[in-house]
């Protein structure tokens, strides 16, 4: 399966190898994790009221860098979304070239660019699934798994996952209900 990255969580955290012997622990061994949350200063907070992580095996993308600027926008493959306990997760590895049409697209939605969304509500049409959700007092920040066509509604109107000209984004298609 390709899932096409738009834009990933706002934390970043490199885990070891267990091996704490082996030179290869911050390389080959290693993983590298993103996931909603918020930061100030040097603090980081999840807040999640969804528990969810998107994984990279570091000994996969040796070839690549590891930044998120760099991987937004990228293919990758994967296996789909899990649950592993209570945590959602997304182990993506090869990048892959561009593909004219992924099965899923992830995107993250924060309240800032798109509006709060109400969770409690119809918010969001079948092909939508959250993968990790943080919430921090008015702030707000998810990351959706989504297919071309679906649809999440928030204070500022519905946006719909849309594929124009070969370049995939989440567009406002409507006003507020």
């Amino acid at each position: 399966m390709i899932i096409q990255c738009l834009t990933f969580g706002s934390l970043w955290w490199l885990r070891p190898g267990q091996d704490k012997g082996h030179s290869e622990r911050f390389a080959s061994q290693a993983a590298v994790f993103n996931t909603t949350g918020f930061r100030r200063g040097a603090r980081e907070r999840r807040n999640w009221i969804v528990a969810g992580v998107i994984r990279f095996n570091a000994g996969t993308l040796l070839d690549q860098r590891l930044n998120a600027t760099d991987l937004e926008g990228g293919c990758f493959q994967t296996c789909g979304l899990e649950r592993s306990g209570s945590w959602n997760r997304l182990l993506l590895t090869r990048r892959t070239r561009a593909v004219s049409l992924p099965d899923a697209v992830l995107v993250r939605v924060q309240k800032r660019e798109f509006g709060r969304i109400h969770y409690g509500s119809e918010w969001r049409t079948p092909g939508v699934r959250i993968v990790a959700a943080s919430v921090h007092g008015e702030e707000q920040e998810t990351l959706l798994w989504m297919h071309i066509g679906s649809e999440i509604t928030t204070e500022r109107g519905t946006w719909q996952c849309l594929q124009n000209n070969g370049k995939t984004q989440l567009s406002l298609t409507g006003t507020p209900r």
